[in-house]
């Protein structure tokens, strides 16, 4: 049986330009202009004001300029623009404003309004770390991790988690958290690794909850404990983090640490199944093909296992393909049909010819 994918590490995280779980503790506040007022006109903004705040951003006015920046580039109150909306985040950028120098460097790292520039994203995430704005500390450091815009550098990575999880970003505790579980950049220190965690879900991150579980699963820095790990996977799978789902599930699914329960398993994998993660619907198409804690139903287990081989799952692949040799006609027309309908074709051995569906990847 293939290792159960347990933890979230760095290399799965994206870059907070924004994101609402991926805040600080608290937002910055710029010498210039708070991020709390620029949102706070956003949400007052109208068509009819718009010459006035266009007249005052091109006359050098900093906030209008935020403003009009962030309204094109998220489509408030205008038509998303993101050419527009880089133009003015630019331009309120040089003049030093952190949390925009930020949001303009995501831009350039997604190619949003312009060609996709690493370098340059590097530079403005570096300016907006060096105001000390959590979230720029945060993806500079991603950006060393993966080797974007600068040469890898593990230890650099470490260095602006550990700055950005000193200020209060949860997703930069969780990160480093990983950084001490793995050893990059750091000594391989797995009591390190359990407090960054446990201070990263105590600040509200799902990825943290489900990943400190998973130390408690498997003993490393702490005592192994199933009942703490089931607590702790709980706590990231009521926060809808997929992962965390599904390790709930195997939990139920096997008593550890929680009453041995297959219902309950199985609508914990059918809620990370939904959010497309791939290990849990082939764990659901596997009980709905042997009936536990669900009705047996062929045609349910074939659709869910071969959604799961559309995402990369390999074991589901090969089951589809036996279940496949035992179903009838019948039911492997309506499989077909059913899976027709999420734009996924299949022939009779459960090989995938086509994939059409939208990513299925999951966001933080």
């Amino acid at each position: 049986m293939a290792a159960r994918a347990l933890f979230l590490g760095p290399l799965f995280f994206l870059l907070a330009g924004g994101i609402p779980n991926q805040e600080p503790s608290s937002l910055p506040m710029s010498p210039l202009v708070s991020e709390t007022k620029v949102q706070s006109q956003l949400g007052s903004l109208t068509q009819e004001m718009l010459p006035e705040l266009t007249s005052k951003a091109t006359e050098g006015n900093v906030e209008a300029q935020c403003v009009l920046g962030v309204a094109y580039a998220d489509g408030r109150s205008v038509p998303h623009d993101d050419r527009e909306g880089i133009k003015w985040l630019r331009k309120a950028a040089e003049k030093g404003v952190a949390w925009i120098q930020n949001r303009l460097a995501t831009m350039y790292h997604r190619g949003e309004g312009t060609a996709r520039d690493d370098g340059e994203a590097v530079k403005w995430y570096q300016s907006a770390a060096e105001q000390h704005e959590p979230r720029g500390e945060y993806n500079l450091a991603f950006m060393y991790f993966q080797g974007y815009g600068v040469r890898r550098d593990y230890a650099l990575a470490a260095r602006w988690y550990r700055t950005a999880a000193e200020h209060g970003h949860a997703g930069a505790q969780d990160s480093l958290g990983s950084m001490y579980q793995h050893g990059f950049g750091v000594e391989r220190d797995y009591k390190h690794a359990m407090n960054w965690y446990r201070m990263a879900a105590q600040n509200g991150s799902a990825v943290a909850a489900n990943n400190l579980g998973a130390m408690y699963e498997a003993g490393l820095g702490v005592h192994q404990d199933f009942g703490e790990a089931a607590r702790w996977y709980r706590a990231a799978a009521n926060r809808g983090e997929p992962v965390g789902q599904s390790n709930l599930a195997y939990m139920y699914a096997h008593g550890q640490g929680v009453r041995c329960d297959l219902s309950v398993a199985a609508d914990w994998y059918r809620k990370s199944a939904d959010q497309g993660y791939a290990p849990a619907q082939g764990r659901l198409g596997r009980m709905y093909a042997r009936g536990e804690g669900v009705s047996l139903d062929y045609v349910s287990a074939y659709v869910w296992l071969m959604l799961a081989a559309c995402g990369g799952h390999q074991a589901s692949k090969e089951a589809a393909k036996d279940l496949a040799s035992i179903m009838t006609p019948k039911q492997q027309k309506e499989a077909e049909l059913r899976l027709s309908e999420v734009h996924i074709e299949a022939n009779a051995g459960g090989v995938v010819v086509e994939k059409t569906l939208p990513s299925q990847t999951w966001k933080r």
